[in-house]
């Protein structure tokens, strides 16, 4: 009876682990790599990249300072969104943008993506938490060409923890251990059901051994 219940625990705790990482697999189908190509008389002569997330079919989240160039020069910096299944990249369009608050949205056609659902609950010190999105370090370390930038890519996933909340230039935002580099920029930070509690946004700089920690722009703010 006992070697019964044990097995029959195991099996249950087995499910519930592939429960989770599915949940995060599925929000990254709406997680995309936001582009900027800037172009002058024919010529590419810049190149930036930045994470976002669907909040509908067709319009993606992501930081303001991912995008602001094709603001500022809307005749010359074109604005790709690169999903991560398929095989093609699609143009996007800058519909809103809120440099105070870092966030932009952008609309775009071609494709349809899920949205992520986003979470306004309590979240406690110490829960668990996880960044997709497409690190620029991991890019300059894998990308054999300027082509796999854009190129369909499943997101880079990372764990971490809550660490509090605090105020950053007057934007709240979540404080967390979830490993972002440059490049997370606009990428959704999930709870362990795939929802999204902020937009990551910014990190802190390790020196001599300090811990990095990520800062990621609360839903209030969106």
């Amino acid at each position: 009876m006992l070697t019964r219940l044990l097995l029959a625990l195991l099996m249950l705790v087995g499910l519930a682990v592939p429960a989770a990482a599915d949940d995060i697999s599925a929000a990254g189908r709406g997680v995309v790599r936001v582009v900027t190509i800037a172009v002058i008389e024919g010529e590419v002569v810049g190149f930036g990249h930045g994470s976002g997330f669907a909040v509908a079919p067709n319009r993606v989240l992501t930081n303001a300072h991912v995008v602001e160039a094709a603001e500022r020069y809307p005749g010359n910096v074109m604005i790709g969104i690169v999903p991560s299944e398929g095989a093609r990249s699609f143009q996007g369009r800058l519909i809103a943008i809120d440099v105070d608050r870092d966030l932009a949205l952008i609309e775009f056609s071609g494709i349809r993506l899920p949205p992520l659902t986003f979470y306004n609950g309590p979240v406690n010190e110490g829960d668990s938490m996880v960044a997709l999105g497409y690190p620029g370090n991991v890019d300059l370390a894998t990308a054999r060409s300027a082509n796999d930038f854009i190129t369909p890519l499943t997101p880079v996933r990372s764990q971490g923890v809550f660490s509090g909340r605090r105020d950053l230039q007057g934007v709240a935002v979540l404080l967390h251990t979830a490993g972002i580099a440059r490049g997370n920029s606009g990428g959704p930070l999930l709870d362990p059901c795939g929802r999204v509690l902020g937009v990551n946004a910014a990190l802190t700089r390790a020196d001599d051994g300090d811990a990095s920690f990520g800062f990621a722009i609360s839903n209030d703010e969106v």
